[in-house]
């Protein structure tokens, strides 16, 4: 079937060619002149330059740059400004006239294989973005033969170039542990987002130190993107679902280093190969792959062992002076490179749970034969309703200890694909029921539609009754159940991530999980039973059957919900909720709160850490302004989305409503002037209310809203100073009355 689609595939391009070639033959040349900024096709004319044969519209992104500001950018792409004679193009160092830097890269197209890593990387860019990969600043077209892409400079270079001068320059620090840690979870965060978070997966297939740029922050941003590609599965998949062109002439089956390298675990060694770099301070080792390169590494790899520290001082980095916490530090690192490097993919740890080790160390776990355990790693489990063990390198689940001597948490003994949480809490996921596909048919009566309680992106949610000799009546127990959606990749993420982090952590304002389902290509998820359903319905549902909650009940479902929040920020490792709302608030018959849908949940920053950077995701409305912006997400920035559920509670008003008029849209803008003003706040609150509060409550309650919605994520109060101001609200009720 493959051979077919070449010949099918060969054939449409000859095709669309000859057809070009007869048309251009029609025109006057200054026809020709006008079009080629967009379509060009190949001409037999002696007299004119060979030109590019594929079409560049629906392929531009970023600003479009003239010819003219390229030459007088680069001083006329003098000899001076070159940075490098590149597989896919010269670079050259560039100056813009607002007086950005940037980097140029000149596309000759007389070269075929250019041809295709220029449509590569404009596919690329059109189609993927991330805070990880280095800035695209946009594109010239309008040469005949020469393209130029242009991209922000950095001014520390890669991080070879870091290496290998110790000062990138005069100004610049040192690159100490600290920072070499902190550019491996950079570049870690771009491939995880690259095999984890686009669809299909894409393997960038060129990591080494000289992929990875460094900005003005020291943060890592990877480049030399013209050769990724969709993961390859299987050699006939691997061509019909291309995501991306290769160069002509690539052999899909080896790659270009003679082995497989369009695979995620090809990534993985290469990135382990980094980390090695940068704990043994072995200049290049990334980049080459000749013998003596691989000798030393087979030479250098007996020196990581997991129950001998001391031996790692052999070849580890003498340049970095640390004490014994730092030591421990890349200690661990090294062990998470040797995992990367296993000689057998499937045994590789997949990059989220990599990135998850860079982030917290200790998080590395050893087995009774002392190999690196962290996540689940390895490859995705056989799909039956038993999961299965974990193993990386032949390691054994039957006791294992922590590398640190600090409490940690046992991972799970079954396999995810996705992200997990390690280290969340000391409760494991013994606790969950693994249920089998028919007991929850049974429970659902089939996936009537009569019990449907709700549907989101993950999919519907279900109510079911389970019918156990266990329980006190013949009736049996309710639950919720939430069934995925068959076509629902993102999904599957938030369906580990649900498990990984209700299974651990335990609070009266939390949803409880009671089990799950993994069986064939069913992925479910079962719920205790929320009599009241959610503070959206009681808002917002506009029904005779849905009475208004009077404010002493809305104040009391807030206290409830504040409360589950920061116990998230609270714990050992901070989870940030990311995407709160009233939809995530669930009430049972006594209008108890308990926030629910963890599927966006993150682990917040390290100590040393303001934020985590991550892909923008969630409900629009109640992303905090710096999240959706940067994709940096503060502990704060739940606090945001708290606050926007203060105002919905205060008011009975969806955030974002396109029926209203002007400014009134979004509520968030509307409402704010008001909050300062106490003769305003009257007007806002929810009508449906009747007057029915106490004014003082509600002016508060108004205050502590504004302060939560700042546009200045540091100005806004931490979650448990929320908690404290909405009690303090709670007892002055009592005194004020109505």
């Amino acid at each position: 079937m493959s051979v077919v689609y070449d010949n099918w595939e060969r054939l449409v391009r000859a095709t669309l060619r000859r057809e070009e070639l007869r048309i251009s033959g029609l025109r006057t040349p200054s026809d020709i002149s006008l079009a080629s900024s967009f379509s060009f096709s190949v001409s037999s004319s002696p007299s004119r330059p060979p030109v590019p044969s594929f079409i560049f519209s629906g392929l531009l992104v970023g600003e479009s740059f003239s010819y003219n500001q390229i030459l007088q950018a680069t001083d006329y792409l003098s000899s001076s400004n070159l940075i490098v004679h590149g597989l896919s193009g010269d670079l050259f160092y560039g100056v813009l006239e607002d007086g950005i830097r940037v980097v140029v890269k000149k596309v000759d197209l007389s070269s075929l294989d250019k041809e295709s890593y220029l449509r590569s990387e404009l596919e690329f860019f059109v189609k993927v973005s991330h805070p990880r990969f280095v800035p695209f600043l946009g594109h010239c077209l309008e040469n005949w033969n020469d393209k130029f892409l242009v991209y922000k400079y950095m001014p520390y270079k890669d991080l070879s170039s870091s290496f290998s001068n110790g000062n990138v320059d005069s100004q610049s620090p040192s690159l100490d542990w600290r920072t070499r840690l902190k550019i491996a979870i950079g570049a870690a965060e771009g491939l995880c987002y690259l095999h984890h978070e686009c669809v299909p997966p894409l393997v960038h297939r060129n990591v080494e130190a000289r992929s990875i740029f460094i900005d003005e922050n020291f943060e890592a941003r990877l480049g030399r993107l013209t050769e990724v590609c969709t993961e390859k599965k299987d050699r006939n998949q691997s061509r019909i679902s291309r995501f991306f062109r290769l160069p002509k002439g690539f052999d899909y089956e080896q790659g270009t280093s003679g082995a497989s390298n369009v695979t995620c675990a090809y990534d993985v060694y290469c990135f382990g190969k980094v980390l090695l770099e940068l704990v043994t301070g072995k200049l290049g080792f990334s980049a080459d792959n000749d013998s003596s390169m691989q000798e030393w590494m087979e030479n250098a790899l007996p020196y990581i062992t997991t129950n001998d520290k001391e031996l790692f001082v052999n070849i580890m980095d003498p340049s970095l002076s640390m004490d014994e916490h730092h030591f421990f530090e890349v200690w661990a690192v090294a062990i998470v490179a040797k995992a990367c490097l296993s000689p057998k993919p499937s045994t590789r740890p997949q990059m989220t749970y990599i990135l998850e080790a860079l982030q917290d160390p200790k998080s590395v776990r050893l087995s009774t034969d002392g190999s690196p355990q962290f996540g689940a790693v390895g490859p995705a489990p056989a799909k039956t309703g038993k999961p299965e063990g974990s193993k990386l390198a032949g390691t054994s689940q039957a006791t294992d200890s922590t590398i640190s001597s600090g409490s940690s948490t046992a991972l799970p003994n079954y396999q995810f694909d996705q992200e997990v949480a390690p280290n969340w809490e000391t409760k494991d996921l013994s606790n969950l029921r693994v249920y089998s596909f028919s007991e929850i048919k049974a429970a659902t009566r089939n996936f009537r539609s009569d019990g449907i309680l709700g549907e989101g992106g993950f999919g519907r949610v279900y109510k079911g009754r389970l019918h156990e000799k266990s329980t006190s009546n013949n009736r049996g127990s309710l639950i919720a159940v939430k069934r995925l959606k068959p076509e629902s990749m993102q999904g599957i993420q938030e369906w580990q991530t649900e498990i990984n982090m209700l299974g651990r952590v335990s609070h009266p304002n939390l949803i409880k999980l009671l089990g799950y389902c993994r069986e064939d290509y069913e992925l479910i998820l079962v719920y205790e039973f929320m009599q009241k359903g959610s503070l959206d319905n009681h808002l917002f549902r506009r029904s005779p059957a849905v009475e208004p909650l009077p404010w002493d009940i809305r104040l009391k479902i807030l206290i409830g919900a504040a409360r589950g929040l920061a116990y998230l920020h609270a714990l050992k490792r901070s989870v940030i909720f990311r995407d709160f709302k009233c939809s995530s608030i669930l009430l049972d018959g006594s209008y108890n709160p308990k926030i629910s849908d963890f599927g966006l949940a993150k682990m917040g920053p390290l100590d040393d850490q303001s934020h985590v950077s991550t892909r923008v995701m969630g409900t629009s409305g109640y992303g905090a302004p710096e999240y959706v912006a940067t994709g940096h997400l503060y502990m704060k920035s739940d606090v945001y989305g708290f606050g926007v559920v203060l105002a919905e509670t205060v008011t009975g008003l969806r955030i974002l409503d396109r029926s209203r008029q002007g400014e009134k849209q979004n509520m968030v803008g509307w409402i704010k002037p008001r909050l300062s003003d106490k003769r305003k706040i009257k007007s806002i609150i929810d009508f449906r209310l009747e007057g029915k509060y106490p004014t003082k409550a509600a002016v508060k309650m108004a205050q502590l809203t504004r302060k939560c919605l700042d546009y200045d994520h540091k100005a806004r109060p931490s979650m448990n100073q929320v908690v404290e101001a909405l009690e303090h609200i709670e007892s002055a009720n009592d005194s004020e009355g109505t």
